[in-house]
C-alpha cells in the first residue's frame, strides 16, 4: 500500500545556484521540482527524506542553503503541481501537455502530441534531459527505424514519443514501481499499450534485443555502467539518444563510448545538461 504521507522539502538558496542545485539533485534520482523566487521544492517518501537531505548538505557547493521539511498529504501535492504544469513544445514538432491542458493545445495543428499526466517525482518533458532526447529523436530517427528500448522509462514518455514519431514496437522498463503504475496511465492515454511492452526490472533482465533505437535519459553514472549491455542489445549501426549527463561529464562520457564501440555523432547543450546522439560503430 502506498503511504498517504508525502514529506515537502523546500531548499532555500540564492537562485544563482539553482542551477548547481538542480544537478546535484538530478544526479540522486530527483527529476521533479518546482523552483520558487528563493527555493526548490521537491516531494519525497518519509522514508527517504534522511538520505536526500544528508546527500544535499553534503555537495551542495553555494555558499548558503536553509532546509524546511513539512509532511502533508500525498494526494495535496499532486493537486497543487498539477497547477503548474503547462504544455512544453520541442523543435516547432512536438507538444507535451497534461490531460488537464487539452484544450490549450489544439492549436498545435501538425504537430507530435504527447499526454502525459504527471505524478510524484517523475518527469514530464519540462526537463531538460527528457527535451535534449526528444530534440535528437525528431532530428534523427527515420522510417528504417522500427523497434526502439527506452531505458529507466519513468513516465514512459520516450517510448511514447518514438511510436509517435514512427517507431512500430518498443519495450520500455524502469526498476521503480511507481514509475511503471505511471507509464501504464500514459500508454493508455496515448493509445499505444499495444504496441509498448512495459517491463519492472533492471535492463540485464531484458531478453529483448536487435533494437534499431536505445533512449537512455538516467544519470551518467548507470549509463557508463549499461553501455555494454545496451550495446549489446542494439543491431549494427544502432542509434543511441543519451540524457541526464552534466556538461563537465561530456569528455568521460565520450571516452566510454568510444570504448564500448559507439560512435558519438552529435552532442548539444542545454543549461547544465547534454544530450548525445551516438551509434553502435562495430561494422
Amino acid at each position: 500500500m502506498k503511504s498517504k504521507i508525502i514529506t515537502k522539502i523546500s531548499l532555500f538558496t540564492n537562485p544563482k545556484h539553482f542551477d548547481n542545485l538542480i544537478a546535484h539533485l538530478f544526479l540522486i534520482g530527483i527529476t521533479s521540482f518546482e523552483e520558487k523566487d528563493s527555493s526548490i521544492e521537491l516531494y519525497v517518501k518519509p522514508e527517504e527524506v534522511s538520505g536526500v537531505i544528508k546527500s544535499v548538505s553534503a555537495n551542495f557547493s553555494g555558499n548558503t542553503l536553509d532546509i524546511l521539511v513539512e509532511e502533508i498529504e500525498n494526494r495535496n501535492w499532486n493537486e497543487e503541481w498539477q497547477k503548474s504544469i503547462e504544455p512544453i513544445v520541442i523543435s516547432n514538432k512536438l507538444v507535451v501537455y497534461p490531460t488537464w491542458k487539452k484544450d490549450e493545445v489544439r492549436k498545435y495543428k501538425g504537430y507530435i502530441k504527447i499526454q502525459i499526466d504527471p505524478k510524484m517525482a517523475f518527469g514530464t518533458g519540462h526537463n531538460e534531459t527528457t527535451q535534449l532526447v526528444l530534440e535528437q529523436m525528431l532530428k534523427y530517427l527515420t522510417k528504417k527505424d522500427k523497434y526502439l528500448f527506452d531505458f529507466g522509462c519513468g513516465t514512459g514518455i520516450l517510448a511514447i514519443a518514438g511510436i509517435k514519431m514512427g517507431i512500430v514496437k518498443a519495450v520500455a522498463d524502469d526498476i521503480d514501481e511507481d514509475s511503471i503504475d505511471n507509464a501504464v496511465e500514459n500508454l493508455k492515454l496515448n493509445k499505444v499499450s499495444d504496441k509498448i511492452k512495459l517491463y519492472q526490472n533492471s535492463i540485464s533482465d531484458i531478453k529483448e534485443k536487435n533494437f534499431d533505437v536505445i533512449c537512455a535519459n538516467i544519470i551518467s553514472s548507470v549509463i557508463k555502467e549499461n553501455l555494454q549491455q545496451m550495446y549489446s542489445k542494439l543491431k549494427p549501426k544502432g542509434k543511441l539518444f543519451i540524457s541526464g549527463v552534466l556538461r563537465d561529464e561530456e569528455r568521460s562520457l565520450k571516452t566510454h563510448l568510444k570504448r564500448k564501440g559507439f560512435k558519438v555523432i552529435e552532442v548539444i547543450r542545454k543549461s547544465e545538461w547534454i544530450g548525445v546522439y551516438a551509434v553502435k560503430d562495430n561494422c
